[in-house]
């Protein structure tokens, strides 16, 4: 068997095998390019990146057999900078199972994130962009394999789903629109610094791509209009909703559910019947809403071995 690192002219590669592993994902080509190979930029020079790996056939056919994807983040400063490693995929040809291939995969993987100064490597959300918040708790083979390699299950999470013909009104003083301008740009990333600074990259691609929604007080507000809340969709997933959040003076107040209901009128005009609410945090806020858990994710660790 040969091990590869592919570069991003092979992203219809990794997309074709995807439809043949995991079909009901329906990952598209640019999903993959955007989570595989486009996050993350390094921090600084030297600083490790992300990696695709595909196990190929040693033989006249060079049969693609498998794949897994992974990147290194780092946190702090040197000298006291850690860095860890998440697996974003890993994806073997249902052909190729129960043959070995996934646990070449993910040794490759491994040595690869120890390579790069990794201390830690996860099989969760690899935030700010993933394809997953972990591994699906009914991915039986999946749970199997990262048990046998001595990964440490540390946590669950869940997605919930909701029909796109959920609409809410605003409550009285709040406008809703879609955050185009400069001016309403500087207001959401002013809330998001305030509040979650750590969904600053995801808010700034869904404005790139037309996908986030603002909530902001009456232009005759002292002071000013201001952003109160926010939605975004299709970040990472084409119809995946998520982040969000509302201003904590004014939760429970209507503004998240209006929220709710601009992200969901975006997306049943796009032909969505439900939306995918991804890493979910209040679920009960979701489901008074209307949304029901749809999928459970089981989170993943394996500490670096000592040397």
């Amino acid at each position: 068997m040969t091990i590869e690192t592919w570069s991003r002219d092979r992203s219809r590669d990794l997309a074709t095998l995807l439809e043949r592993a995991m079909p009901d994902e329906e990952l598209s080509e640019d999903e993959l390019l955007a989570c595989c190979w486009d996050d993350p930029d390094p921090a600084g020079p030297g600083d490790p990146a992300g990696v695709v790996l595909a196990r190929i056939d040693d033989d006249a056919t060079d049969e693609v057999r498998g794949a897994v994807a992974a990147v290194v983040r780092s946190f702090g400063t040197e000298p006291d900078r850690v860095r860890l490693a998440w697996v974003k995929l890993i994806a073997v040809d249902p052909a190729a199972r129960r043959g070995g291939v996934g646990h070449e995969l993910l040794a490759a993987i491994e040595a690869w994130a120890w390579d790069q100064g990794a201390t830690e490597l996860h099989l969760a959300g690899s935030a700010p962009f993933y394809l997953w918040p972990g591994v699906d708790a009914a991915a039986t083979e999946m749970l199997c394999l990262v048990e046998s390699r001595g990964y440490k299950n540390v946590g669950s999470d869940v997605n919930m789903a909701l029909g796109t013909g959920f609409r809410s009104a605003p409550p009285e003083g709040v406008v809703l629109r879609r955050v185009i301008t400069d001016d309403d740009v500087v207001a959401i990333e002013a809330l998001l610094a305030t509040h979650w600074p750590e969904w600053l990259d995801e808010a700034r691609r869904a404005i790139e791509h037309g996908c986030c929604h603002g909530a902001f007080s009456a232009p005759d507000e002292p002071g000013g209009p201001r952003a109160v809340g926010f939605a975004c969709h299709s970040v990472s997933r084409a119809g995946w909703l998520g982040p969000m959040g509302t201003d904590p003076g004014l939760q429970q107040g209507g503004v998240g559910s209006a929220l709710l209901g601009q992200v969901c009128r975006d997306l049943q005009i796009a032909e969505f019947a439900t939306t995918e609410i991804c890493w979910v945090g209040p679920a009960r806020f979701y489901a008074k809403n209307g949304a029901t858990v749809s999928r459970v994710f089981r989170q993943y660790r394996l500490r670096r071995p000592a040397t």
